[in-house]
């Protein structure tokens, strides 16, 4: 087996040393590989999607390294990473005096343990499963050729699930063998909830329509309910695995629908099971929380407010240091009042005349308010873009509110005349009227969508986004 790469980043990530399983016992892991020589190895280990350095330690002329230390490690799957980014991962469980052998580019063949049952085990599974894939691996892709039988395809499937069965019986020798182990709580994780059919009848009763969507909804709901089923919330250890994050990402990201009113619904339930462990609740909530900020899909700073306010803000994120926590509750505040459905902030600007006008004060059936200066590079694309759309649309009852957000009243002046621009242009050259702190710009060209009553429809889209928006509303009230 070819040696495995780590991504290089991670020997720059801080420590992140946890003393909550502290006793005197300390932890020793000594390790002895064939084909190494006198060089500098590291003990890391998982936390979320990132790997952190825990130890670090020289091999001698004969290979051996020892890892070990006054204080127990926190739980979880270890890496042993060697020169040239190669590594194996190991388990560091109950039991933290331990020793293991293998060789240079063979570490799942050669690899045997002593004193560590679990580890042994694990190996023993690893190989196992590599077996299989070597099995099944020209299988799958004669499966998938255009001249394979019918009749071969059949015999192909029926030895896949064999060896799928196979490797479930593994799986759960293991399981019985180690019922409290954390490999056995990731194997758990791992599996996926059954579901029944989504129950579509195949010769459907006389006169009696099926609804193929609702038997899929039933399915869905099922599968969602069902989701976290094999989690054991209480242990702190899966969090120090890949696999728990993995799951908080595909269910919060492709399992919900991604509507903000469900999100939320969804992230204070599993904010309620993540409560039987400090730490699993911690890492939820800094989960769900930075998920909805760094979120791309509109409307999801609903989510962000929310986790928040309700978290945040009421002290129960009792690890967030003060100054820390102002910050995150200034973002929370000043999102808060743009969300989707909330009544866009009224700003005051200036015509080119001088003369002052109010956002609040246009009347439209849509409004459009543009935020962007003649200089910006992306702007010159949008800027044509939008002017043929108010074009377009402007005897639907569609304007434009162009606040140009730079210094220069002349470039200003000069652009407008240049893409000739006969919407409403105004510009705050001093931003008296607040506007760069109420609609949170960090970066133009921005765009809103406001309805009649200024309620704010969209944000943060494009042209083609505003049309089809538009587009639809207009068809839905005819």
């Amino acid at each position: 087996m070819k040696p495995t790469k780590i991504f290089p980043a991670f020997l720059l990530l801080i420590f992140l040393l946890n003393c909550s399983f502290s006793n005197n016992e300390g932890y020793k892991i000594e390790v002895k590989i064939e084909g190494l020589s006198e060089a500098e190895c590291y003990l890391a280990y998982h936390f979320g999607n990132r790997q952190y350095l825990q130890d670090t330690t020289m091999a001698d002329a004969g290979g051996l390294l020892v890892f070990e230390g006054p204080e127990r490690l926190d739980p979880g799957m270890y890496l042993v990473v060697l020169p040239g980014q190669q590594y194996f991962e190991i388990i560091v469980d109950q039991n933290q005096h331990f020793s293991l052998e293998t060789k240079m580019g063979e570490f799942v063949p050669a690899m045997e343990f002593e004193n560590s049952p679990d580890n042994q085990a694990f190996y023993e599974y690893l190989r196992f499963v590599s077996a299989k894939g070597q099995e099944v691996g020209p299988l799958r892709e004669e499966l998938h050729q255009e001249d394979t039988s019918p009749e071969r395809i059949d015999e192909i499937r029926e030895k896949l699930a064999e060896a799928d069965q196979q490797v479930r019986e593994k799986q759960n020798e293991y399981m019985e063998a180690f019922p409290d182990g954390l490999f056995t709580k990731v194997l758990l994780a791992q599996q996926e909830p059954e579901v029944p059919e989504a129950g579509i009848p195949e010769t459907p009763e006389p006169g009696i329509p099926v609804d193929e969507n609702e038997a899929l909804r039933r399915q869905y709901q099922q599968y969602k309910n069902k989701f976290w089923n094999n989690i054991d919330f209480s242990d702190d250890r899966l969090l120090r695995t890949p696999v728990f994050h993995s799951m908080l990402n595909r269910y919060f990201n492709n399992v919900v629908i991604q509507v903000p009113d469900t999100v939320i619904k969804e992230a204070d339930r599993i904010v309620d099971k993540a409560r039987a462990n400090d730490e699993v609740f911690k890492y939820v909530i800094w989960f769900l929380t930075n998920n909805a900020e760094r979120s791309e899909i509109m409307g999801m700073d609903a989510v962000f407010v929310h986790m928040v306010e309700e978290y945040y803000m009421s002290g129960e994120a009792f690890w967030v240091e003060p100054d820390n926590l102002e910050r995150i509750a200034q973002r929370a505040m000043r999102l808060k009042p743009l969300l989707i459905g909330n009544t866009a902030p009224d700003i005051e600007m200036y015509t080119r005349d001088g003369e002052t006008l109010s956002l609040h004060d246009v009347e439209a059936e849509y409004l459009v308010i543009y935020f962007w200066d003649s200089d910006c590079p992306h702007c010159k694309r949008v800027t044509p873009a939008l002017r043929d759309l108010y074009h377009r649309k402007k005897d639907q009852g569609v304007k434009v509110f162009a606040v140009n957000t730079e210094a220069d009243r002349e470039n200003w002046i000069k652009s407008k005349e240049e893409y000739n621009l006969d919407w409403i242009n105004v510009n705050d050259i001093h931003n008296r009227s607040g506007f760069r702190d109420k609609y949170d710009i960090y970066s133009i060209p921005l765009l809103f969508l406001l309805d009649s009553e200024k309620t704010i429809m969209a944000k943060r889209i494009t042209v083609d986004q505003i049309e089809e928006i538009i587009t639809r509303e207009i068809e839905q009230n005819r």
